[in-house]
């Protein structure tokens, strides 16, 4: 696979008075296209910093985040904070825990929220009118009715966040945040606060993404989400202390099996790293 993402030497400090914190000690990696990775760590590893070096929130002291998307020889870790807001906005897709929906809005109108931030089709007009502004407007239309239909929320497009359960919400904001077709797909906690149930239809979506070709790196720290990725990178103490690429055994035949699979294969990895 083509690689999509190279971080090399990635540092990010904070001070208390005169003593030096590393959250994001010289960490060094790269992400294919179409890969799903997991970052795991305990509460306070340097997990979700990572993740804001990478999305471009936050800003490196040393070392290099670059897409291989990015202008030629420029590292996203270095642009400007203006090119940076560009970049992001049609390059990288953000779920965080919470959903950060629009209370005022419908499902349909969230999702549709970034596709207003892009450049319209050359000859797109914005008032109402024939030719192409209104094809356009009903292919988007059309867009986000198809991945509403096809992610179970069909019966949901014209309720706000408020009618929806915390599973749903989720799932709206991650459509939101896919809906531009982003070449990668940073999630940070997103089942941190919903039940097993919730859980499971949230990283059902995520693994149909994957499966359609999106890039995900996704950071948690509960073990039956980190199953569902294909590999496992551990922090601690901003460092990376190891990756577990899951490899498929061939004696399994239900899907249960393979997680089950998994799951001794990441207790055994983490179990090793004081766990």
């Amino acid at each position: 696979m083509e690689k999509l993402l190279e971080i090399k030497n990635l540092t990010k400090k904070y001070y208390e008075g005169t003593t030096e914190n590393r959250v994001v000690d010289n960490v060094s990696m790269e992400v294919k296209k179409g890969e799903f990775v997991v970052i795991m760590g305990a509460s306070g590893s340097g997990k979700t910093s990572l993740l804001h070096l990478i999305a471009g929130i936050d800003t490196c002291d040393e070392g290099t985040v670059k897409y291989s998307i990015c202008p030629e020889g420029e590292g996203f870790g270095h642009m400007g904070e203006k090119a940076k807001a560009v970049f992001r906005r049609t390059n990288i897709g953000i779920v965080f825990q919470q959903q950060c929906l629009i209370p005022d809005l419908t499902v349909y109108e969230n999702i549709m929220l970034p596709m207003m931030l892009v450049r319209r089709p050359t000859g797109e007009k914005s008032h109402v009118g024939h030719g192409r502004g209104q094809d356009f407007r009903a292919s988007r239309k059309e867009t986000i009715f198809n991945l509403c239909s096809q992610f179970g929320l069909k019966e949901h497009v014209s309720k706000y966040p408020s009618q929806l359960s915390g599973g749903q919400q989720q799932r709206v904001a991650i459509l939101r945040s896919v809906i531009n077709k982003p070449p990668i797909l940073l999630c940070d906690e997103p089942t941190g606060s919903l039940n097993s149930a919730q859980t499971e239809l949230v990283m059902d979506l995520l693994n149909e993404l994957n499966r359609q070709g999106q890039t995900i790196i996704l950071v948690t720290h509960d073990m039956k989400v980190a199953i569902r990725g294909e590999r496992v990178v551990y922090i601690e103490d901003g460092r990376v202390e190891g990756e577990l690429k899951f490899e498929k055994n061939e004696y399994e035949e239900t899907e249960q099996e393979r997680r089950n699979d998994r799951e001794q294969k990441l207790m055994s990895f983490l179990g090793k790293r004081g766990w």
